[in-house]
């Protein structure tokens, strides 16, 4: 019998436990949740808000009953502090405060990501209670429909990634007139400016007022509401109003509890791994948005926080934490997004990252002695 750890309850932590348990049904996995929402879908959280899954359960891949009938042990409520990889133990903290010490024989760590908070003024003091909002969590979730149930009737986005973008389709299907501040020059900055257009067109068409290029600076309340203090594409200072503010800029890599158990780091901050998804800790593993991910393409590694990449690098972890001997494949970067009646997609690399990518597969190539500009295979 081989005991499991497992930190975080997302989708690497429950794939990870799950492939463990098919690979090895001896071993014991045991889930480490910081809430009480194992295994449900943020990505699906703008479809709840919208009322298109009006049921919040509905979220959830598995329920508590499926994952333990699964051979899933859960902690949930439960916040690891410490990692004593010389004993081998973990020491967790339950909701009641009662500390509890868990010995493992592998580890993985799925502690996911974290929401960024940009650096705008009165941020820090402002929170649900004023209307504003960060969005990552179930916690997040409720405390948002609690605000859009005392009927704001005008919205503000701060971030026009994939989550700001369903937000914005979700608020507006709710009623509300909604306006997207983006600091780059286009929405969804992963996608080539073409596809970018068509997007922010699409948004337009639905009455989403979309503002590119724009910085906010400061978030104040008012007794009508928030004002929200920017800077525009020429550097002039811009004044927006709104009645509830939604902050949703990115995530960074949560490794603080890798980070004091001696695990060494990688792309973007996030924990370095292998294609086995071992950290530099033996008997530790890592999976996840917490993990960075070896781009095929470009043959190197990349943070890439994506529910699917998750899954499947926990898959790897938990196989591999079982005695399994498998490699993680590598991620393309594939994303899809719907907005409102049309759905963008891309794979591989943009414009700007395939020149940078045949830039470095030149010199790698040159380095080695072939010919500059002949690849492999041609």
């Amino acid at each position: 019998m081989s005991r499991l750890v497992i930190v975080g309850g997302s989708d690497a932590g429950i794939s990870a436990g799950l492939r463990a348990r098919q690979t090895d049904p001896s071993v014991e996995p045991l889930l480490v949740v910081a809430d009480a929402y194992p295994n449900f879908s943020i990505c699906g959280i703008p479809y709840h808000v919208s009322g298109e899954v009006p049921d919040w359960r509905s979220l959830a891949h598995r329920t508590r009953d499926e994952l333990q009938t699964a051979g899933l042990q859960l902690l949930l409520d439960t916040r690891a502090r410490r990692i004593d990889p010389d004993s081998r133990l973990v020491i967790v903290t339950a909701a009641d405060g009662r500390e509890q010490r868990l010995p493992y024989d592998n580890l993985v760590f799925g502690t996911g990501a974290t929401p960024v908070r940009p650096p705008i003024k009165g941020l820090d003091r402002l929170g649900p209670a004023d209307n504003v909002h960060l969005l990552h969590t179930m916690g997040d979730t409720f405390a948002l429909t609690e605000s859009l149930a005392r009927g704001p009737s005008t919205a503000l986005i701060i971030g026009a990634g994939y989550i700001g973008l369903e937000m914005a389709e979700a608020l507006t299907l709710r009623g509300l007139e909604v306006t997207v501040v983006e600091q780059l020059a286009q929405v969804l900055g992963t996608l080539d400016i073409e596809l970018a257009r068509l997007v922010e067109d699409e948004l337009i068409r639905h009455g989403v007022q979309v503002r590119t290029g724009t910085t906010v600076t400061g978030l104040t309340t008012t007794r009508d509401g928030l004002r929200i203090a920017a800077r525009g594409p020429d550097a002039l200072p811009v004044t927006l109003a709104a009645e509830l503010v939604l902050v949703v800029v990115g995530v960074r890599p949560d490794t603080v509890l890798a980070r004091t158990a001696g695990a060494g780091l990688g792309q973007a901050g996030a924990i370095a791994v292998d294609r086995h998804m071992r950290t530099s800790v033996p008997h530790v593993f890592a999976a996840g948005d917490c993990a960075h991910t070896y781009h095929r393409l470009l043959d190197d590694n990349v943070y890439l926080p994506l529910g699917s990449t998750a899954h499947k690098q926990g898959h790897i972890a938990g196989e591999n934490a079982a005695g399994g001997d498998t490699r993680f494949a590598g991620a393309v970067g594939t994303q899809v997004v719907k907005v409102f009646d049309l759905v963008a997609a891309r794979t591989g690399l943009r414009d700007r990252g395939c020149d940078s990518a045949v830039a470095q597969l030149t010199d790698r190539l040159h380095a080695c002695g072939r010919p500059q500009g002949v690849l492999p295979g041609r």
